[in-house]
């Protein structure tokens, strides 16, 4: 199928489209542009022509299962489909909806079942990981199940789990191999904390590795058939202990001219292990920076909260490169990461009104607010990401700042986070 022979393109989207920014409304009109027909099929929240100008949209109920979204794309009559859907469990989904498709002829985008389901699976990734020459705190692959005697009788098998956990070194992190968000995560501080552990195990498999301390990164690579573009890093908070909410943190693609040219080699191996997974579509990384090595903690075969952030730094629409690779038009940039335009910053908020959002929308460079956060059914308070042209910190931390004096939507130490991150030597070097 050529791309001529494409004029309908539908969309898989799991969560609401609205935390996507202006990027799945700029895929819309383009795709309209080109006198396709574009559909977005959801699942989650809600869509209207402002979501979706230019397009089409259907609610799907919010268990579809890949056979109800097969039928009701075919009934539509989709000649090509893209997935923007996560998290994981959301990606595999639509891996098999790719394959259901195939049967009828009809190309999408996403990755298969197979990286779909290693990259899933947090233990897979980390020897995949290890095959190709990238870094990762070191762990063990721990049996719930064995540690409760429930697979077999192995009463030695919690000694086991004792001496390797000696042998990494306190503090640990366990986490259950499959489940994105931080969902499931329990920060093992020394010994006791280990006895603990293994007194009260839970069903299933975990990793138990390494807990590191350093900065938070996540980056997303998007591209197909060993033509792949890396987004610019975002940094995402610190680690080292206790496992926070991750929008709690000050959020950001900043410039940062030594790591990010530290990262080169590092986005140089995730090309090649794209290439060799037969990635088709977006993956995901959470990585962590400590001492001048990143550690690269799990790789998501989907797109992710973060990809609006990145993409505000790079320009680079990920959801629009997807679609180029559907349509056959992809060729991804020279560069080997591609370098950030300008600021891209996220950061909670309170007492979200339509009042603020329409001040804000005028004083800053708004790419999105979500005035309620939902994640896994629990609410959150707000979330704001916004861009800040280089040159325009000063200008950008003064409307900022008589925003919140107005409407009181920063915390006082969120606040300062932004003065220093803006007021930084990094700063600096971009004016």
């Amino acid at each position: 199928m050529t791309a001529a022979d494409i004029k309908r393109i539908a969309y898989i989207r799991s969560i609401p489209i609205s935390r996507a920014g202006p990027y799945i409304p700029a895929l819309a009109q383009a795709v309209a542009a080109t006198g396709r027909e574009a559909r977005i099929f959801y699942t989650d929240g809600d869509c209207g022509a402002e979501d979706f100008p230019g397009g089409s949209w259907e609610k799907l109920p919010e268990d579809a299962t890949p056979d109800q979204i097969v039928e009701r794309i075919r009934t539509w009559g989709a000649d090509g489909v893209v997935s923007l859907s996560f998290p994981d469990e959301a990606g595999l989904r639509d891996a098999v909806v790719k394959a259901r498709l195939a049967r009828y002829g009809i190309p999408m985008v996403s990755n298969g079942i197979e990286p779909s389901r290693l990259l899933g699976d947090k233990w897979e990734t980390k020897k995949i990981l290890a095959d190709h020459g990238l870094d990762t705190p070191e762990g063990i692959l721990v049996d719930g199940t064995l540690l409760k005697n429930g697979a077999a009788d192995v009463p030695v098998y919690a000694e086991v789990i004792r001496l390797k956990a000696e042998e990494i070194g306190y503090p640990l992190l366990t986490k259950a191999v499959w489940g994105s968000s931080g969902s499931g995560i329990r920060f093992i501080r020394d010994r006791a904390d280990l006895e603990a552990y293994l007194a009260s195990p839970e069903e299933g498999n975990f990793v138990l590795e390494r807990c590191i301390t350093g900065e938070l990164c996540t980056v997303e690579l998007v591209g197909a058939d060993g033509e792949y573009a890396v987004q610019p890093l975002c940094f995402t908070g610190p680690t080292g202990g206790e496992p926070t909410f991750a929008f709690w943190e000050l959020r950001s693609s900043a410039p940062r001219a030594a790591d990010d040219a530290a990262f080169v080699p590092v986005a140089e191996k995730l090309k090649k292990l794209c290439t060799t997974l037969g990635i088709t579509g977006v993956i995901n990384l959470d990585i962590i920076y400590s001492g001048g090595t990143y550690y690269v903690l799990e790789i998501n075969p989907r797109v992710s909260g973060a990809t609006a952030l990145g993409v505000a730094a790079s320009d680079l629409n990920t959801y629009l490169a997807m679609t180029e690779i559907l349509l056959g038009q992809w060729q991804a940039p020279a560069e080997p990461v591609l370098p950030r335009r300008r600021w891209s910053l996220e950061f909670p908020v309170n007492n979200v009104t339509d009042a603020f959002v329409q001040e804000a929308e005028r004083a800053v460079d708004v790419v999105q607010i979500t005035p309620t956060l939902v994640v896994d059914g629990r609410e959150y308070g707000g979330l704001m990401i916004c861009s800040c042209e280089y040159g325009a910190e000063d200008d950008f931390l003064q409307r900022i700042t008589t925003l919140d004096a107005t409407h009181q939507v920063l915390s006082p130490d969120m606040l300062a986070q932004l003065k220093d991150l803006l007021t930084s030597p990094a700063a600096q070097a971009v004016r």
